[in-house]
């Protein structure tokens, strides 16, 4: 009877090593996932900012393109007009009418600016489809800027080409 007694204390010490070995082993599995998913959130999040910023240069390159009030013809190539605070412009009036877009260029994360490009006047493109006698163009380049780098929300600059019509007189 004595020796039945010994091995089932025998037999109730191997069980805790085993268990306490698989309790270290389930431990460190969920360690170790805790960490990945960090790294998922931290990819998400970039992610995230990284599409945010596009959308609110796009948004304001968007605003500026559909307003014909953005792009005068006037001065030479090179002529740049701007939104408030930017720097090397020869205008810093550049009318923006939504008033969403208006209060970020105040809060001074979205910037934008449009610049005069090539010769005074030409022809316009064939597929303009337009009487190439009644009107010449001008052309333009548009650069939107959303900057929340300070905030870690992403930076993005887009830039778009616009051609306007000019009517000949």
């Amino acid at each position: 009877m004595t020796h039945d007694l010994q091995s089932k204390d025998r037999q109730s010490g191997a069980i805790l090593v085993i268990a306490l070995v698989f309790l270290v082993a389930i431990s460190l599995l969920a360690v170790g996932s805790m960490g990945s998913t960090n790294i998922g959130l931290h990819l998400a999040q970039n992610e995230e900012s990284r599409i945010a910023a596009e959308q609110g240069a796009q948004a304001l390159a968007d605003v500026i393109v559909s307003d014909p009030g953005t792009t005068p013809v006037v001065g030479l190539s090179g002529y740049t007009i701007c939104t408030t605070g930017e720097a090397n412009c020869n205008r810093n009036d550049l009318p923006i009418s939504n008033a969403l877009m208006s209060a970020a260029i105040a809060s001074g994360y979205v910037s934008g600016r449009v610049q005069r490009q090539g010769p005074s006047f030409r022809p316009p493109p064939r597929v303009v489809e337009s009487s190439i006698d009644k009107f010449t163009s001008a052309s333009f380049e548009v650069t939107t800027t959303y900057d929340r780098t300070d905030e870690s929300l992403g930076r993005k600059q887009i830039t778009e080409g616009v051609l306007v019509l000019v009517p000949n007189m």
